[in-house]
Protein backbone atom coordinates (compact mmCIF):
# COMPACT_ATOMS: atom_id res chain seq x y z
CA UNK A 1 0.00 0.00 0.00
CA UNK A 2 0.83 3.19 -0.43
CA UNK A 3 0.71 6.08 2.36
CA UNK A 4 1.48 10.22 2.38
CA UNK A 5 4.04 12.00 4.45
CA UNK A 6 2.46 13.78 7.68
CA UNK A 7 2.84 17.63 8.29
CA UNK A 8 3.26 17.24 12.80
CA UNK A 9 2.31 20.43 13.29
CA UNK A 10 -1.31 20.26 13.00
CA UNK A 11 -4.13 17.78 12.76
CA UNK A 12 -7.48 17.77 12.49
CA UNK A 13 -9.64 18.35 15.81
CA UNK A 14 -6.38 18.53 18.27
CA UNK A 15 -5.03 14.79 17.36
CA UNK A 16 -1.71 14.59 16.51
CA UNK A 17 -2.56 11.37 14.20
CA UNK A 18 -3.68 12.66 10.64
CA UNK A 19 -1.34 11.57 7.79
CA UNK A 20 -1.94 13.49 4.85
CA UNK A 21 1.18 15.11 2.92
CA UNK A 22 2.49 15.18 -0.21
CA UNK A 23 1.68 11.58 -1.56
CA UNK A 24 5.12 9.93 -0.94
CA UNK A 25 5.61 6.61 1.28
CA UNK A 26 5.71 7.45 4.45
CA UNK A 27 7.67 4.64 6.15
CA UNK A 28 7.79 6.06 9.87
CA UNK A 29 4.06 5.59 9.86
CA UNK A 30 4.30 1.52 10.03
CA UNK A 31 1.27 1.32 12.84
CA UNK A 32 -1.05 3.75 10.67
CA UNK A 33 0.10 1.33 7.96
CA UNK A 34 -1.22 -1.49 9.50
CA UNK A 35 -3.98 0.18 10.85
CA UNK A 36 -5.28 0.95 7.20
CA UNK A 37 -4.85 -2.45 6.02
CA UNK A 38 -7.12 -3.55 9.00
CA UNK A 39 -9.48 -0.98 7.44
CA UNK A 40 -9.27 -1.87 4.07
CA UNK A 41 -10.26 -5.80 5.03
CA UNK A 42 -13.15 -4.26 6.80
CA UNK A 43 -13.95 -2.10 4.06
CA UNK A 44 -14.05 -5.08 1.52
CA UNK A 45 -16.24 -7.54 3.96
CA UNK A 46 -18.75 -5.02 5.04
CA UNK A 47 -19.39 -3.64 1.53
CA UNK A 48 -19.57 -6.80 0.06
CA UNK A 49 -22.22 -8.16 2.80
CA UNK A 50 -24.32 -4.60 2.50
CA UNK A 51 -24.39 -5.66 -1.43
CA UNK A 52 -26.38 -8.63 -0.77
CA UNK A 53 -28.92 -7.63 2.28
CA UNK A 54 -29.11 -4.66 -0.40
CA UNK A 55 -30.50 -6.64 -3.22
CA UNK A 56 -32.59 -9.13 -0.44
CA UNK A 57 -34.45 -6.29 0.93
CA UNK A 58 -34.95 -4.54 -2.88
CA UNK A 59 -36.02 -7.98 -4.37
CA UNK A 60 -38.75 -7.87 -1.59
CA UNK A 61 -39.91 -4.46 -1.87
CA UNK A 62 -39.97 -5.22 -5.44
CA UNK A 63 -42.28 -2.64 -6.89
CA UNK A 64 -40.07 0.47 -8.61
CA UNK A 65 -41.89 2.87 -6.46
CA UNK A 66 -41.41 1.04 -2.89
CA UNK A 67 -37.84 1.22 -3.96
CA UNK A 68 -38.04 4.83 -4.63
CA UNK A 69 -39.24 5.51 -1.95
CA UNK A 70 -36.87 3.50 0.67
CA UNK A 71 -33.63 4.49 -1.02
CA UNK A 72 -34.64 8.69 -1.64
CA UNK A 73 -36.82 9.05 1.52
CA UNK A 74 -36.35 6.62 4.57
CA UNK A 75 -32.68 5.09 4.02
CA UNK A 76 -30.90 9.13 4.47
CA UNK A 77 -32.91 9.40 7.48
CA UNK A 78 -32.12 6.27 9.22
CA UNK A 79 -28.71 6.08 8.13
CA UNK A 80 -28.22 9.34 10.10
CA UNK A 81 -29.83 7.43 13.49
CA UNK A 82 -27.43 4.80 13.02
CA UNK A 83 -24.66 7.00 12.28
CA UNK A 84 -25.26 8.72 15.34
CA UNK A 85 -25.00 5.11 17.68
CA UNK A 86 -21.44 5.26 17.11
CA UNK A 87 -20.39 8.66 16.56
CA UNK A 88 -21.84 9.90 19.64
CA UNK A 89 -19.55 7.36 22.03
CA UNK A 90 -16.52 7.75 19.31
CA UNK A 91 -16.94 11.11 20.26
CA UNK A 92 -17.03 10.61 24.02
CA UNK A 93 -14.06 8.26 23.72
CA UNK A 94 -11.72 10.38 21.77
CA UNK A 95 -12.72 13.10 24.50
CA UNK A 96 -12.11 10.77 27.48
CA UNK A 97 -8.18 10.12 25.81
CA UNK A 98 -7.66 13.10 25.88
CA UNK A 99 -8.31 15.19 22.48
CA UNK A 100 -9.65 18.65 23.13
CA UNK A 101 -11.48 19.25 20.18
CA UNK A 102 -14.22 16.49 20.77
CA UNK A 103 -16.28 18.10 22.87
CA UNK A 104 -20.87 18.03 22.72
CA UNK A 105 -20.26 20.60 19.68
CA UNK A 106 -18.37 18.98 17.68
CA UNK A 107 -20.58 18.06 15.06
CA UNK A 108 -21.78 21.44 15.15
CA UNK A 109 -21.42 23.45 11.99
CA UNK A 110 -18.03 25.95 11.60
CA UNK A 111 -16.44 23.59 13.99
CA UNK A 112 -12.90 24.49 13.46
CA UNK A 113 -11.32 21.34 15.12
CA UNK A 114 -12.67 19.74 12.58
CA UNK A 115 -10.07 20.41 10.15
CA UNK A 116 -6.42 21.21 10.02
CA UNK A 117 -6.58 24.12 8.64
CA UNK A 118 -9.82 26.10 10.15
CA UNK A 119 -13.33 25.72 9.53
CA UNK A 120 -14.99 24.47 6.73
CA UNK A 121 -18.49 25.20 4.97
CA UNK A 122 -20.64 22.66 5.92
CA UNK A 123 -22.30 22.44 2.35
CA UNK A 124 -18.74 21.46 0.72
CA UNK A 125 -19.36 18.44 2.97
CA UNK A 126 -22.84 18.14 1.75
CA UNK A 127 -21.32 17.47 -1.67
CA UNK A 128 -20.14 14.46 -0.72
CA UNK A 129 -23.28 12.70 -1.22
CA UNK A 130 -24.65 15.03 -4.02
CA UNK A 131 -23.51 12.38 -6.29
CA UNK A 132 -24.19 9.25 -4.01
CA UNK A 133 -27.49 9.97 -3.80
CA UNK A 134 -28.17 10.51 -7.75
CA UNK A 135 -26.35 7.13 -8.11
CA UNK A 136 -29.16 5.89 -5.35
CA UNK A 137 -31.65 7.19 -6.89
CA UNK A 138 -30.98 5.75 -10.39
CA UNK A 139 -29.79 2.57 -9.21
CA UNK A 140 -32.78 2.31 -6.61
CA UNK A 141 -35.58 0.62 -8.80
CA UNK A 142 -33.59 -0.94 -11.15
CA UNK A 143 -31.32 -3.51 -8.63
CA UNK A 144 -34.70 -5.62 -8.54
CA UNK A 145 -34.44 -6.50 -12.37
CA UNK A 146 -30.96 -7.15 -12.55
CA UNK A 147 -28.78 -10.15 -11.37
CA UNK A 148 -26.06 -9.99 -8.80
CA UNK A 149 -23.32 -10.91 -11.22
CA UNK A 150 -24.52 -8.26 -13.55
CA UNK A 151 -24.59 -6.13 -11.45
CA UNK A 152 -21.11 -6.85 -10.25
CA UNK A 153 -19.76 -6.58 -13.85
CA UNK A 154 -21.09 -2.84 -14.67
CA UNK A 155 -20.00 -1.59 -11.12
CA UNK A 156 -16.54 -3.02 -11.74
CA UNK A 157 -16.51 -0.23 -14.62
CA UNK A 158 -16.27 2.64 -12.49
CA UNK A 159 -12.28 2.59 -11.89
CA UNK A 160 -12.59 3.38 -15.74
CA UNK A 161 -14.53 6.48 -14.84
CA UNK A 162 -12.68 7.15 -11.39
CA UNK A 163 -9.44 7.18 -13.08
CA UNK A 164 -10.52 9.41 -15.93
CA UNK A 165 -11.69 12.26 -13.11
CA UNK A 166 -8.91 11.94 -10.99
CA UNK A 167 -6.13 12.33 -13.90
CA UNK A 168 -8.15 15.38 -14.61
CA UNK A 169 -9.46 17.32 -12.07
CA UNK A 170 -6.79 16.01 -9.57
CA UNK A 171 -3.85 15.58 -11.51
CA UNK A 172 -3.09 12.24 -10.58
CA UNK A 173 -0.94 10.55 -12.82
CA UNK A 174 -0.39 6.18 -13.26
CA UNK A 175 2.49 4.24 -13.69
CA UNK A 176 2.58 1.06 -15.66
CA UNK A 177 1.52 -1.35 -12.51
CA UNK A 178 -1.97 0.79 -12.28
CA UNK A 179 -2.57 0.57 -16.23
CA UNK A 180 -1.80 -3.39 -16.16
CA UNK A 181 -4.51 -3.25 -12.97
CA UNK A 182 -7.01 -1.38 -14.70
CA UNK A 183 -6.72 -4.42 -17.67
CA UNK A 184 -7.07 -6.44 -15.62
CA UNK A 185 -10.56 -5.58 -14.41
CA UNK A 186 -11.36 -5.17 -17.36
CA UNK A 187 -10.33 -8.52 -18.04
CA UNK A 188 -12.07 -9.90 -15.09
CA UNK A 189 -15.26 -8.52 -16.41
CA UNK A 190 -15.20 -10.13 -19.23
CA UNK A 191 -14.48 -13.61 -18.15
CA UNK A 192 -17.15 -13.24 -15.80
CA UNK A 193 -19.35 -12.45 -19.19
CA UNK A 194 -18.18 -14.71 -21.60
CA UNK A 195 -20.06 -17.97 -21.13
CA UNK A 196 -23.05 -15.97 -21.15
CA UNK A 197 -22.03 -14.52 -23.70
CA UNK A 198 -20.77 -17.74 -25.70
CA UNK A 199 -23.89 -19.48 -24.61
CA UNK A 200 -26.80 -17.25 -23.48
CA UNK A 201 -29.29 -19.45 -23.59
CA UNK A 202 -33.24 -17.48 -22.74
CA UNK A 203 -35.02 -20.65 -23.38
CA UNK A 204 -37.85 -21.33 -20.55
CA UNK A 205 -35.03 -24.13 -19.40
CA UNK A 206 -31.91 -22.27 -19.80
CA UNK A 207 -33.50 -19.46 -17.87
CA UNK A 208 -34.13 -21.28 -14.82
CA UNK A 209 -30.87 -22.34 -15.01
CA UNK A 210 -29.03 -19.11 -15.16
CA UNK A 211 -27.98 -18.96 -18.56
CA UNK A 212 -29.31 -16.29 -19.80
CA UNK A 213 -27.42 -13.22 -19.23
CA UNK A 214 -31.23 -10.83 -19.33
CA UNK A 215 -32.50 -13.03 -15.87
CA UNK A 216 -32.99 -12.44 -12.90
CA UNK A 217 -34.13 -14.06 -9.33
CA UNK A 218 -36.98 -12.71 -7.99
CA UNK A 219 -37.42 -13.05 -3.61
CA UNK A 220 -38.99 -16.34 -4.70
CA UNK A 221 -36.49 -17.70 -5.75
CA UNK A 222 -37.56 -18.03 -9.58
CA UNK A 223 -36.16 -16.60 -12.88
CA UNK A 224 -37.37 -13.67 -14.56
CA UNK A 225 -36.37 -12.56 -18.60
CA UNK A 226 -36.23 -8.89 -19.07
CA UNK A 227 -37.71 -7.54 -22.73
CA UNK A 228 -35.42 -5.30 -24.57
CA UNK A 229 -37.11 -2.59 -23.49
CA UNK A 230 -36.72 -3.08 -19.77
CA UNK A 231 -33.50 -4.39 -20.14
CA UNK A 232 -32.12 -1.05 -21.99
CA UNK A 233 -34.43 0.71 -18.95
CA UNK A 234 -32.54 -1.06 -16.14
CA UNK A 235 -29.10 -1.78 -17.36
CA UNK A 236 -28.92 2.11 -19.07
CA UNK A 237 -30.24 3.59 -15.39
CA UNK A 238 -27.72 1.24 -13.78
CA UNK A 239 -24.98 1.79 -16.08
CA UNK A 240 -25.02 6.32 -16.07
CA UNK A 241 -25.12 6.30 -11.80
CA UNK A 242 -22.10 5.27 -11.91
CA UNK A 243 -21.01 8.54 -13.45
CA UNK A 244 -21.79 10.92 -11.05
CA UNK A 245 -21.20 8.06 -8.10
CA UNK A 246 -17.39 8.52 -9.76
CA UNK A 247 -17.78 11.94 -9.69
CA UNK A 248 -18.37 12.35 -6.06
CA UNK A 249 -15.17 9.77 -5.09
CA UNK A 250 -13.09 12.36 -6.68
CA UNK A 251 -14.63 15.51 -5.21
CA UNK A 252 -14.41 13.59 -1.73
CA UNK A 253 -10.50 13.15 -2.26
CA UNK A 254 -9.95 16.62 -3.30
CA UNK A 255 -11.61 18.12 0.08
CA UNK A 256 -10.55 15.39 2.60
CA UNK A 257 -6.94 15.90 1.46
CA UNK A 258 -7.09 19.60 0.76
CA UNK A 259 -8.21 20.30 4.08
CA UNK A 260 -7.55 17.52 5.84
CA UNK A 261 -11.17 16.95 7.48
CA UNK A 262 -11.80 14.66 10.44
CA UNK A 263 -13.29 11.58 8.82
CA UNK A 264 -16.52 11.14 11.62
CA UNK A 265 -17.14 14.95 10.68
CA UNK A 266 -17.51 14.73 7.26
CA UNK A 267 -19.76 11.32 7.23
CA UNK A 268 -22.46 13.12 9.30
CA UNK A 269 -22.54 15.86 7.28
CA UNK A 270 -22.28 14.27 4.40
CA UNK A 271 -25.59 12.62 5.79
CA UNK A 272 -27.56 15.57 6.72
CA UNK A 273 -27.32 16.84 3.72
CA UNK A 274 -28.12 13.73 2.24
CA UNK A 275 -31.68 13.75 3.29
CA UNK A 276 -32.36 16.93 1.56
CA UNK A 277 -30.89 15.42 -1.72
CA UNK A 278 -33.06 12.71 -0.98
CA UNK A 279 -35.93 14.57 -0.86
CA UNK A 280 -35.43 16.18 -4.06
CA UNK A 281 -35.56 13.34 -5.92
CA UNK A 282 -39.30 13.16 -5.21
CA UNK A 283 -40.11 14.32 -8.53
CA UNK A 284 -38.30 11.89 -10.18
CA UNK A 285 -41.18 9.40 -8.69
CA UNK A 286 -43.66 10.94 -10.46
CA UNK A 287 -41.93 9.46 -13.90
CA UNK A 288 -43.69 6.66 -15.80
CA UNK A 289 -41.72 4.16 -16.60
CA UNK A 290 -41.82 1.50 -18.93
CA UNK A 291 -44.52 -1.69 -17.52
CA UNK A 292 -45.16 0.10 -14.43
CA UNK A 293 -47.70 2.23 -13.04
CA UNK A 294 -47.84 5.85 -12.70
CA UNK A 295 -47.44 7.17 -9.37
CA UNK A 296 -49.34 10.44 -9.52
CA UNK A 297 -48.25 13.43 -7.30
CA UNK A 298 -51.16 13.60 -5.00
CA UNK A 299 -50.55 10.12 -4.38
CA UNK A 300 -46.75 10.31 -2.81
CA UNK A 301 -47.08 10.45 0.83
CA UNK A 302 -49.78 7.26 0.18
CA UNK A 303 -46.80 6.00 -1.57
CA UNK A 304 -45.01 6.35 1.57
CA UNK A 305 -47.29 5.09 3.69
CA UNK A 306 -47.57 1.83 1.60
CA UNK A 307 -43.32 1.72 1.61
CA UNK A 308 -43.67 1.55 5.32
CA UNK A 309 -46.69 -1.05 4.66
CA UNK A 310 -44.48 -3.23 2.62
CA UNK A 311 -41.11 -2.87 4.78
CA UNK A 312 -43.20 -4.49 7.50
CA UNK A 313 -44.41 -7.58 5.88
CA UNK A 314 -47.77 -6.60 4.46
CA UNK A 315 -49.81 -6.60 1.19
CA UNK A 316 -50.71 -3.22 0.48
CA UNK A 317 -52.10 -3.88 -3.30
CA UNK A 318 -52.44 -6.92 -5.17
CA UNK A 319 -49.16 -7.88 -6.79
CA UNK A 320 -46.95 -7.42 -3.64
CA UNK A 321 -46.77 -10.52 -2.60
CA UNK A 322 -43.02 -10.73 -2.44
CA UNK A 323 -43.27 -7.82 1.01
CA UNK A 324 -44.96 -10.79 2.96
CA UNK A 325 -41.69 -12.53 3.36
CA UNK A 326 -40.38 -14.18 6.63
CA UNK A 327 -39.03 -12.50 8.07
CA UNK A 328 -40.36 -8.82 6.70
CA UNK A 329 -37.96 -6.30 4.78
CA UNK A 330 -37.57 -4.38 7.59
CA UNK A 331 -35.75 -6.92 9.13
CA UNK A 332 -33.03 -7.33 6.72
CA UNK A 333 -33.19 -3.54 6.35
CA UNK A 334 -31.64 -3.23 9.56
CA UNK A 335 -29.17 -5.44 9.19
CA UNK A 336 -28.15 -3.38 5.79
CA UNK A 337 -28.14 -0.40 7.43
CA UNK A 338 -25.49 -1.96 10.21
CA UNK A 339 -23.28 -2.72 7.25
CA UNK A 340 -23.92 0.18 5.25
CA UNK A 341 -22.97 2.73 8.27
CA UNK A 342 -19.94 0.74 8.58
CA UNK A 343 -18.62 0.58 5.17
CA UNK A 344 -19.05 4.30 4.09
CA UNK A 345 -17.06 5.33 6.80
CA UNK A 346 -14.37 3.31 6.03
CA UNK A 347 -14.54 3.94 2.62
CA UNK A 348 -14.42 7.78 3.44
CA UNK A 349 -10.91 6.78 5.92
CA UNK A 350 -9.26 4.94 2.44
CA UNK A 351 -10.25 8.12 0.16
CA UNK A 352 -8.39 9.80 2.92
CA UNK A 353 -5.03 8.02 3.49
CA UNK A 354 -4.69 6.58 -0.03
CA UNK A 355 -7.18 7.70 -2.86
CA UNK A 356 -10.51 7.38 -4.89
CA UNK A 357 -9.02 5.31 -7.27
CA UNK A 358 -7.42 3.23 -4.87
CA UNK A 359 -10.50 2.85 -2.66
CA UNK A 360 -12.68 1.65 -6.33
CA UNK A 361 -10.00 -0.97 -7.25
CA UNK A 362 -10.76 -2.63 -3.93
CA UNK A 363 -14.17 -2.00 -4.25
CA UNK A 364 -13.95 -4.50 -7.41
CA UNK A 365 -12.81 -7.13 -4.49
CA UNK A 366 -16.06 -6.31 -2.74
CA UNK A 367 -18.16 -6.41 -5.80
CA UNK A 368 -16.64 -10.00 -6.27
CA UNK A 369 -16.57 -11.27 -2.51
CA UNK A 370 -20.45 -10.17 -2.83
CA UNK A 371 -21.18 -13.00 -5.33
CA UNK A 372 -19.72 -15.51 -2.74
CA UNK A 373 -22.23 -14.26 -0.23
CA UNK A 374 -24.54 -14.43 -2.76
CA UNK A 375 -24.34 -18.12 -2.84
CA UNK A 376 -25.56 -18.22 0.93
CA UNK A 377 -29.51 -18.68 1.09
CA UNK A 378 -29.19 -17.28 4.73
CA UNK A 379 -27.83 -14.06 3.53
CA UNK A 380 -29.33 -13.88 0.00
CA UNK A 381 -32.71 -15.23 0.59
CA UNK A 382 -34.11 -16.58 -2.59
CA UNK A 383 -32.02 -14.64 -4.60
CA UNK A 384 -29.11 -17.04 -3.59
CA UNK A 385 -26.99 -18.36 -6.73
CA UNK A 386 -24.31 -20.33 -6.94
CA UNK A 387 -20.87 -19.02 -8.12
CA UNK A 388 -19.72 -20.38 -11.60
CA UNK A 389 -16.11 -21.22 -12.52
CA UNK A 390 -16.02 -17.78 -14.38
CA UNK A 391 -17.08 -16.04 -11.69
CA UNK A 392 -14.66 -17.78 -9.37
CA UNK A 393 -11.79 -16.92 -12.23
CA UNK A 394 -13.15 -13.22 -12.38
CA UNK A 395 -12.67 -12.62 -8.32
CA UNK A 396 -9.44 -14.34 -8.27
CA UNK A 397 -8.42 -11.99 -10.99
CA UNK A 398 -9.71 -8.63 -9.33
CA UNK A 399 -7.53 -9.52 -6.51
CA UNK A 400 -4.75 -9.84 -8.56
CA UNK A 401 -5.33 -6.20 -9.88
CA UNK A 402 -6.14 -4.77 -6.44
CA UNK A 403 -2.69 -6.37 -5.55
CA UNK A 404 -0.55 -5.23 -8.38
CA UNK A 405 -2.37 -1.86 -8.05
CA UNK A 406 -0.70 -1.62 -4.52
CA UNK A 407 2.60 -2.36 -5.67
CA UNK A 408 3.31 1.18 -6.30
CA UNK A 409 1.60 4.80 -4.96
CA UNK A 410 -0.16 7.06 -7.80
CA UNK A 411 1.62 10.20 -8.70
CA UNK A 412 -0.15 12.81 -7.05
CA UNK A 413 -0.99 15.98 -8.77
CA UNK A 414 -0.42 19.34 -6.61
CA UNK A 415 -3.69 20.84 -6.02
CA UNK A 416 -4.32 24.46 -4.23
CA UNK A 417 -6.48 23.79 -0.94
CA UNK A 418 -9.94 24.81 -0.97
CA UNK A 419 -10.81 28.01 0.19
CA UNK A 420 -12.46 28.19 4.53
CA UNK A 421 -14.62 30.76 3.53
Amino acid sequence: MAYVDVDDSSSAADSDDSFIGDGHTAKKHDPYERLVFHVFIGYVVLQAADRVFMKRVTNSMHDPTYNLMLWNIIWPVTTQFFNLAYMLPYIWLMKRAGHKGYTRRFLCPGNPTATSSGPIPVWQLGLFSLGDQICTCMQGPSVAFISQTMMTVMSNTLIIFMAALSAAFLGTRYRPVHYISGLLVVVSVLVDLSNKLSDNDCSPAGTQENKCLYAYKGAQGMYHQLSVGEMLLWYGLFLLSILPLAASSVYKQYVLQGRDVEVVYATWWSGVFQVLWGILCIPLFWIKLPGQEQLPPGQTFQGLLDTCSCMLGNVPHPGDEACASNPSPIFWYVIYLAFNVSWVVLRICLIKYLSAVWTTVATVLCMDLTNVFGMIPFVAGGGAQIMSLNDWLATVLASIALWIYSIEPEIRGKSKAICGN
